[in-house]
Formats: structure tokens, C-alpha cells, sequence
């Protein structure tokens, strides 16, 4: 049951690298984006969840109910009620490092980031548990170093190449574009810092990085999903 994170810097093809890989796999690819519905759902009644078990459920209804379990069995544990789940925590998990980039000036905001830190923690652990998934960004690869069963996967990219990318996205100037990533690049080393006492580009958080400015991201994808069916039970390949 391969477990994949991929991490990449901004413009250097993580998000298809990611879907191209679970798409060939056949399994779920879960993003920040999905993880603000996963909370969403959380939020739901139980009434709805329940009528959500009645059908072929989704990827987000799956994993909103995994987690709703799990806050099930905490609280009957006597483990304290919801520790992450409340009031707008799908804007919490699905925030992007750029609102990263400047240290917290208040004791507000200070609070505001150990939560999102926590949060993402027990987020993508519990997502994690269910196997079969390729997780996007996050910081994945520093929060299950740990585990034998995942492939960390590391993307980066010339700065030239990854403008290229964003300036089409976003239907920006390449001067935005570089100036975008320039930022989004700063936000990322302190999340990463902050969070994990590492760097978004450390080498050892990965099994390997791939530079989208030589390789396709066709081949990168070809290569993980072989050390994903190749992971042995010591986490090696």
C-alpha cells in the first residue's frame, strides 16, 4: 500500500508530478486543497456522514470520515475532545507557505502558526494511516521520516524554467513570476525551519529529488512509481 509525499518548490511541476503519479497507480492524490474539504466534511453532521456511508463514497467523504473515527475514538479514550477540527480550520490546512514568509509579530499570530504547524501534523499522519496515496507538499516528507512505507519524493527546478511555468499559469509577466517565486521560495524555508528544523531542498529528507529543468516530469513519475512498488520493509529501495 505505497505511500508517496512530493514536495517541490513553486513552478517545478510538484502538483503534476503528483497527480500523473497517482493516476498511473490508481490510487488517491490528496493536496491542500482537498485537505480544506476534508475538513469541511468533518464539519458535517453526523447524520450526513452517515448518509454518505449509504453510497460509493469519494476521496474527501473517505477521509473525512476516517478522520471523524478517529476523533471518535480519542474521545471515548478520554484523549480530549477534537484536537485539530473546529471552526475554520479548512482555511487553516489549506494555506499556502507565502503567508509564510514574515515572522509572526504578535503572540496572536505566534499561537495562529504552532496551530497550522500541529494541525498538518496530525492531519497528514492520520491521512497517511489509510495507505494508498500520493500526498502533495505540506512538508509530507519531513512529517513521516520516520515511516518504512513512504517513498519522499523532492522537486526542483531552475528559476528560468519554473517562471516559464508559473508566468502561464497565472497569466503573469515573467518579472512577476520570478518575483512570485522569490517570495514563495523565503515562505517555504521558514515553514520548513519553523516547523521541522530543515530546509524545504535538504537532500536527506528525500529518497531522491528530481530537477524538472533535465528530467520530464514523465520520466519523474516513471522512477517513483518503481520505488514505490520497490519500497522494502526497512524503508529502502
Amino acid at each position: 500500500m505505497p505511500i508517496i509525499t512530493v514536495e517541490g518548490r513553486v513552478g517545478a511541476g510538484a502538483p503534476d508530478l503528483g497527480r500523473l503519479v497517482a493516476r498511473e497507480l490508481e490510487i488517491d492524490f490528496v493536496d491542500r486543497l482537498i485537505l480544506a474539504q476534508v475538513a469541511r466534511g468533518v464539519n458535517a453532521t453526523m447524520r450526513a456522514l452517515v448518509d454518505q456511508e449509504r453510497r460509493v463514497p469519494s476521496l474527501v467523504n473517505r477521509l473525512a470520515m476516517r478522520v471523524q473515527r478517529v476523533l471518535e475514538r480519542s474521545a471515548v479514550a478520554g484523549m480530549g475532545g477534537d484536537p485539530y477540527f473546529g471552526p475554520g480550520v479548512e482555511d487553516l490546512i489549506s494555506r499556502q507557505y507565502s503567508e509564510y514568509e514574515e515572522e509572526p509579530h504578535t503572540t496572536a499570530e505566534e499561537v495562529n502558526d504552532e496551530r497550522f504547524i500541529a494541525t498538518t501534523r496530525e492531519v497528514i499522519n492520520d491521512i497517511a494511516d489509510q495507505g494508498n496515496i500520493v500526498i502533495l507538499s505540506r512538508g509530507g516528507a519531513a512529517i513521516l521520516r520516520e515511516r518504512n512505507d513512504v517513498v519522499r519524493v523532492g522537486v526542483v527546478g531552475r528559476m528560468e524554467d519554473r517562471a516559464k511555468r508559473v508566468a502561464e499559469r497565472e497569466n503573469i509577466s515573467m518579472d512577476e513570476a520570478r518575483d512570485f517565486i522569490s517570495h514563495s521560495d523565503a515562505a517555504q524555508h521558514r515553514y520548513f525551519d519553523k516547523a521541522f528544523g530543515t530546509s524545504p531542498i535538504d537532500p536527506f529528507l528525500y529518497h531522491f529529488m528530481f530537477n524538472t529543468s533535465d528530467v520530464t516530469i514523465s520520466y519523474a513519475a516513471r522512477a517513483t512509481i518503481l520505488a514505490a512498488e520497490s519500497l522494502d520493509d526497512d524503508g529502502k529501495l
